[in-house]
């Protein structure tokens, strides 16, 4: 598309953190109808989270995201924390924005250890023991042996989906 297209879709300086891990900062991008755009970075890079603020699913810490022309109107509550002015706003505009989600069947409640042992003991019977081995054996494999023992909310989208 060329610079006389209009912007749909406008992120400016958009932040978002998790505690004291700063996944998004200062992004800002300008999508005119029929571009197409790869958002790519490695697991944990803040992919998913940046396309869950950019639809109000994940409330960003900072910026501003405008669709059409129209910027979402944001404010700050006494904690410093975003919100929406006007819930029917976000509603109309998420009405236009089209997501596909991940979604990997995980248990919320148990860990990720927890989540590979399920099938193992309960459906093919094998001994504890055994099971954790080929888990860890699994997770290290794959780059997670050191989130065991996370729940999968404190996991990106691709260690859900390695899990």
């Amino acid at each position: 598309m060329n610079a006389l297209t209009p912007v749909a879709l406008s992120v400016t300086n958009l932040h978002k953190s998790f505690g004291p891990h700063a996944v998004l900062r200062g992004i800002s991008l300008d999508a005119r109808e029929g571009d197409v755009i790869s958002i790519l970075g490695a697991s944990g890079s803040g992919k998913s989270t940046l396309l869950r603020c950019m639809n109000l699913l994940e409330m960003p810490d900072d910026g501003a995201i405008a669709l059409c022309g129209e910027t979402l109107s944001l404010a700050r509550r006494r904690d410093g924390k975003l919100h929406p002015r006007d819930r029917r706003q976000v509603d109309r505009i998420r009405s236009q924005i089209g997501m596909v989600f991940q979604n990997f069947n995980l248990w919320s409640h148990m860990t990720v250890l927890d989540n590979l042992l399920e099938g193992p003991l309960r459906v093919q019977k094998r001994s504890r023991a055994e099971a954790v081995d080929e888990a860890e054996a699994l997770l290290s494999k794959v780059g997670l042996a050191d989130k065991r023992a996370h729940y999968p909310s404190h996991l990106s989208g691709g260690q859900q989906q390695r899990v």
